[in-house]
């Protein structure tokens, strides 16, 4: 069994309809409504799709799937 490494994790802010990411190596955090927007930040952050603990929503989805792509383009694939 592989274990994943957790380097991010993101939650959402209901009263302020935002999602706050943090590397967690860093401390860095991000504040923003749009998870595509939030992919990127982290993913220049050196975090990748498997290393993001997120609470299931609709953002999860589109973060992961940004995360994905720009993986992907990274890769030549």
């Amino acid at each position: 069994m592989t274990e994943r490494l957790c380097c991010a994790r993101v939650v959402y802010d209901y009263p302020r309809d935002e999602l706050i990411g943090t590397v967690l190596a860093t401390g860095a955090t991000f504040v923003t409504s749009d998870p595509k927007q939030m992919a990127e930040w982290l993913f220049a952050a050196g975090v990748r799709h498997d290393q993001v603990f997120m609470p299931d929503t609709g953002d999860k989805i589109a973060l992961h799937h940004r995360l994905m792509q720009l993986g992907r383009e990274e890769s030549g694939k």
